[in-house]
């Protein structure tokens, strides 16, 4: 039996990856749990936010009942962090039992929030059982521009309020922002406040298209390529981090080699399940899911995902072989949502990538920095090469009669063989 005083060696996420084999025994380590699309901001951008009282939403949610029961199968998949999001996941007022049965099945829970809902309770409960982290959005530094982009009055100090909550009781958090067109002046002061308090602050500037068959992002937040890259040059560590990632990209080759189109930990070490019971890879590839509600996780995790994974490609999309796919904005998720076809580039990420690449680590073989070598000729104003397929990102409505992903049927096994 180890002493007292004994410490427990600490491994990277790639060592544990690599020596539990995660990757080639499709572990699900890594798990999204949105209990709720409800919200009680009303944010511009945001790609979900159903209205708080809508009790239509509610009704369809999974219950109390089955959302423990769904914590208990993926601890007995293997999974080892899950992260709580919505909508607004504290707007649930059976969160606390939730949270507390994930941290005693000894998972490393994440929450995702945006600090209105943060009172003293709820403090109180952080601090005692602590999180591995929450995260909380910021909208702007100041009043008027918060709350133009949430567009609920008084939300700004209720905010900040719940920040400063947190930071009284030493409970783990950090801030980010998504930088729009309307606060992008405010990222400086945003960055300042973060280091203020002494926590980490990261921002995204790639907007995505809303889940739920809503209206797609307004066209008037989304910044310039320019103006993307250039917050990214002015905070040291996402510089630091996008410079890292696109030189370990390009000097380990790591254009595709696959004809699979996903290559990311989708489905294979992770997964999302969203309010109404169904399983999908991530958050943004929402058109084909298992259905939770009557059924196991271990099916959907053992049969349903993994015919998901082995799409291959089925046209000449330029974003095939690129060698700057495996660092791109433009996933396949990201297609499917905003195009309804995975295949498909999103412009305007496909830019974002290549002005990124020129700053961060000069000319690649084969791109200019305006993206016109994958986007043709007018970058990101013209549509992709590759023609979507039409209809809703996430459902597939409007779409012709042959969807753009295929639907898989799932076949029942001996169940000996599930575990």
């Amino acid at each position: 039996m180890p002493s007292a005083d004994a410490t427990i060696p600490e491994i990277s996420y790639g060592q544990l990856l690599e020596e539990s084999g995660a990757l080639s025994r499709r572990l699900p380590l890594d798990g999204t749990i949105e209990t709720t699309f409800r919200c009680n901001l009303a944010c511009v951008h945001c790609y979900v936010n159903e209205p708080a009282h809508d009790r239509e939403a509610r009704t369809r949610e999974l219950s109390k009942e089955r959302l423990l029961r769904l914590v208990d199968e993926v601890v007995e998949e293997g999974c080892l962090e899950v992260l709580f999001t919505g909508g607004e996941v504290l707007l649930r007022p059976d969160f606390p039992e939730i949270y507390l049965h994930a941290l005693r099945r000894g998972l490393r829970v994440t929450v995702f929030t945006n600090g209105t809902l943060i009172t003293e309770a709820m403090a109180d409960l952080f601090d005692e059982y602590r999180p591995a982290c929450v995260e909380v959005s910021l909208y702007g530094m100041t009043r008027e521009t918060y709350e133009k982009v949430t567009r609920v009055p008084g939300s700004f100090d209720k905010c900040r309020d719940g920040i400063r909550r947190l930071q009284a009781r030493g409970v783990p958090f950090k801030l980010k922002t998504m930088v729009l067109a309307w606060n992008r002046s405010e990222l400086p002061a945003m960055r300042a406040f973060a280091a203020e308090l002494g926590v980490e602050f990261r921002h995204d500037s790639m907007l995505n298209a809303r889940v739920d068959c809503g209206a797609n992002r307004n066209p008037e937040l989304q910044v310039t390529a320019e103006e993307a890259v250039a917050a990214d040059l002015g905070d040291p560590a996402a510089r630091s981090r996008h410079a890292a990632s696109f030189q370990a990209a390009l000097a380990e080759d790591a254009s595709p080699r696959t004809d699979e189109v996903y290559t990311c930990g989708a489905g294979q070490i992770g997964f999302t399940v969203d309010p109404y019971g169904r399983l999908q890879l991530c958050q943004l590839s929402r058109r084909s899911s298992f259905d939770l509600r009557d059924d196991t996780f271990a099916r959907g995790w053992h049969e349903f995902l993994p015919a998901l994974r082995a799409r291959t490609w089925q046209s000449g999309s330029v974003c095939r072989a690129c060698s700057l796919r495996p660092v791109c904005g433009s996933c396949p998720g990201a297609a499917e949502l905003e195009h309804g076809d995975i295949e498909a580039a999103v412009a305007a990420f496909c830019e974002i990538t290549h002005r990124r690449a020129h700053e961060l680590v000069g000319v690649v073989a084969g791109h200019r920095a305006d993206a016109t070598c994958c986007l043709g000729q007018g970058g990101s104003d013209r549509p992709p090469v590759r023609v979507a397929a039409g209809g809703c990102g996430s459902c597939a409505h409007g779409a012709p009669a042959e969807p753009a992903l295929v639907q898989v049927q799932v076949r029942s096994r001996p169940a000996a063989s599930v575990r």
